[in-house]
C-alpha cells in the first residue's frame, strides 16, 4: 500500500510517501514561503523522489488538527482535491498531536516516557494530549501552561515526560516539573511519515472515509464562529 501524507498544522510543512512501513521519500520545509504556495510543489517532488505517481497512491493521509486554522484548511482541502475523483474510502484524517506521538513510536523510544505533544495556541495556551506510546491518556484539548503544570505535578508525579511540537521549548522553559527529559529536535517536529503511520493504523481499523467526509478538527471555534456566534 502506498500512502501519501501531509502535515501543515504548524509553520512547518511536511509531505511523505510511505509504502507499508517504509518511508520512500519525505520533505519538510520551515521556510518563509506559505503553505498555499509551497505544498503542491512539495507533494510533486516527494512523489518523484519516491518513484510513485498520484495514480499509485492507495491512501491519502492528512494531519487535520489541532493547530493553525489556515494550515489545517490548506492541508485538508489539498488532500480532498487530490483524492476526490476516487469512489473508494481512501482518506484518513489524523490528529496532529497523535502524529507527533508517532514520531517517537517510529523511532522506538523508551516506552516508560510519557509523550506530551504541544502545539502553540497563543496566550500561554497549547493544544495538547498525553500519550503512553501512541495510546491516549489525555485526549486532544486546549490547556494553559499553568493548568498543564498543575496536572503534571498532581497526576504524573514521578513520571518522565517529553514535549514535542512547536510549543515544546516554551513548555521546557516555563513548566516546572522534575520529570522533564529532552528529545532530539527531529522527533519534536511534525513529520508526514508519522502522519502516514498513524493513518495506516486507522485504515486497518476501518477508519478511512471518502474525501467528501474528510473534515478539520479545530478543537476551538474559529474567529468567524466566535464573532458571529455560529
Amino acid at each position: 500500500m502506498h500512502i501519501l501524507g501531509i502535515d501543515t498544522t504548524t509553520k512547518t510543512a511536511s509531505a511523505a510517501v510511505v509504502r507499508d512501513n517504509k518511508t520512500l521519500a519525505e520533505i519538510t520545509s520551515s521556510g518563509s514561503i506559505s503553505h498555499s504556495e509551497n505544498l503542491m510543489p512539495m507533494i510533486d517532488y516527494t512523489l518523484k523522489c519516491a518513484g510513485v505517481t498520484l495514480g499509485d497512491v492507495d491512501l491519502f493521509a492528512v494531519s487535520c488538527g489541532p493547530g493553525s486554522f489556515t494550515g489545517i484548511r490548506i492541508g485538508v482541502a489539498t488532500i480532498k482535491g487530490l483524492a476526490f475523483g476516487s469512489e473508494s474510502n481512501n482518506c484518513v484524517g489524523v490528529s496532529s498531536l497523535l502524529a507527533l506521538a508517532y514520531n517517537f513510536n517510529c523511532a522506538g523510544s523508551d516506552s516508560d516516557i510519557l509523550i506530551l505533544p504541544v502545539i502553540d495556541a497563543r496566550r500561554k495556551q497549547v493544544y495538547n494530549a498525553v500519550f503512553s506510546g501512541v495510546n491516549y491518556i489525555k485526549r486532544d484539548r486546549i490547556i494553559t501552561l499553568g493548568e498543564l503544570e498543575c496536572e503534571l505535578n498532581s497526576e504524573f508525579s514521578g513520571r518522565r515526560v517529553v514535549f514535542a511540537g512547536d510549543g515544546a521549548e516554551m513548555c521546557y522553559d516555563e513548566i516546572n516539573f522534575a520529570g522533564k527529559v529532552g528529545a532530539p529536535e527531529m522527533l519534536k517536529s511534525p513529520s508526514a511519515a508519522s502522519v502516514c503511520a498513524a493513518a495506516r493504523a486507522r485504515y486497518i481499523g476501518g477508519g478511512a472515509v471518502h474525501a467528501r467526509y474528510l473534515a478539520p478538527s479545530y478543537i476551538i471555534k474559529t474567529q468567524a464562529e466566535r464573532e458571529y456566534g455560529e
